[in-house]
Parts: C-alpha cells; structure tokens; sequence
C-alpha cells in the first residue's frame, strides 16, 4: 500500500509541476551555470520553512533548455523556440513528499509540495513566460499529454495576497490513477504562480484523503518572493 501511494505520488508532483516546467530554463546568458545555480539556490525554500513532515524528494534539480524541453507540452522544437525568445537562463525544481503517505491518504493531509523558480535574461523575458504557464494553469486537460493518469480534475481561481510584480493562484480537484498501480486518488491542490522582475516562481501544496490546503501557499509563496528580491538586490 505504502509504495503504491508513492508511487502515485510521483505521479501527482508531475501533473502539477507542468506549469514549472513550461518555464523550465537554459540558455546563453552572461552569468555561468554555476553562478545561475547559486543564485537560485538563494531565493528559494528548505524543510525549515516547511510545514513538519516533509521531507525533500533526491536532490533539487536543474533544468536547463534541452532538458526542460522534453517535457513541454508543445514538443521539444517548439519548446526550444520559445525558450530562446523569452531569454529564458536556467530553472530550480524541487519536491518534498509526506513522510506518512498512508496516515495522510486514509486520515486526510498534505501529500506533497512543490516549489520551482525559473531564472530569465529580463523581466520582459520574464513576463511572457508567466502568461505562457498562466494559459496552462487555467485550462487543464485530464488525460491528454502530460496529464496522463489523471481521469478527472476540475480549476477554479484562488485570491492570493500581494505577491511579485503579478500573480495568479489556482485550485485543482480532481482525481489521478497512475498506470504503475491499481489505485485511485482523489487530490485537492493549491498552486500560486508569481513573477519578480525576472524570475517566475511556481509554489504547488497537494492533500488527499479529502483534506484541503490551508494558508502553506500564501506562506510560501511570500518567502520566496522576499528571498527573491533580496538575491535579485
């Protein structure tokens, strides 16, 4: 049971990080790799800033252009097109999971939470690029492409305090069965997606067993975005 939820739990973090990974990053920019690596490693979070009973999933990983590619929804050709316009440098993604799958499936809890950050040239880079994960965010299709696995799921949009230069925040409902098992599993989602100055920030918090987030994405979401304007200063 417990590596079933799992295992539908990788499942859960790649439908909901699609958004993210639209942003995924690369590129020719003037500072190096390790530098953008750095850098991104400043703005964001650690279990510290966490709700308790996470804990981060391997390692974070860096995505540059022909790696974020692969996963975009539009093919990797039409990726790597856009990328290249949006000025788009490089991307930081990371998951922490429940450590108690099974207590949260069958009592009610948070199952995992994402959080991504995309690094771009400019702000109007930047910009462009939030419209681009916005359209995803707003309109997703259960079963096709990278919602495979997902037999139902319904958006609707969230208030979200002051957050970026622009932000917009979802809730999802809705219902994955991954190919790997035999077991169904009904997630409610909260995902706020932010900009600030030339960076895009994705903050996804998932329950199941029929709990609801509360106020973590608000909270995440605003940590960030002062750890992000402070490393932009």
């Amino acid at each position: 049971m417990k590596i079933r939820l799992i295992v539908a739990l990788i499942g859960l973090v790649a439908l909901l990080a699609v958004a993210g990974t639209a942003c995924g990053g690369g590129g020719n920019g003037k500072m190096s790799r390790e530098d953008m690596e750095a850098l991104l490693t400043k703005m964001t979070v650690t279990t510290d800033d966490l709700p308790s009973g996470l804990d981060l999933q391997g390692e974070p990983q860096f995505q540059d252009n022909e790696e974020a590619a692969k996963d975009d929804p539009e093919g990797p050709t039409a990726a790597l097109a856009r990328f290249e316009s949006e000025g788009r440098l490089l991307s930081y993604n990371a998951s922490y999971f429940t450590t108690d799958p099974i207590g949260a499936f069958t009592s009610g809890g948070i199952a995992l939470i994402t959080v991504s950050l995309t690094l771009f040239e400019d702000a109007e880079g930047a910009a462009s690029a939030m419209d681009y994960a916005r359209g995803l965010a707003e309109n997703p299709v259960p079963g096709a492409g990278f919602l495979r696995g997902v037999t139902k799921i319904e958006s609707k949009p969230l208030s979200l305090a002051s957050v970026g230069d622009e932000s917009q925040a979802f809730e999802y409902k809705g219902t994955l069965r991954p190919e790997e098992v035999q077991i169904d599993v009904d997630f409610t989602a909260h995902m706020a997606l932010f900009r600030r100055d030339k960076v895009v920030a994705m903050v996804v918090v998932a329950t199941i067993g029929g709990a609801t987030p509360g106020q973590e994405v608000e909270d995440i979401a605003t940590t960030l975005d002062d750890r992000i304007s402070a490393a932009l200063q």
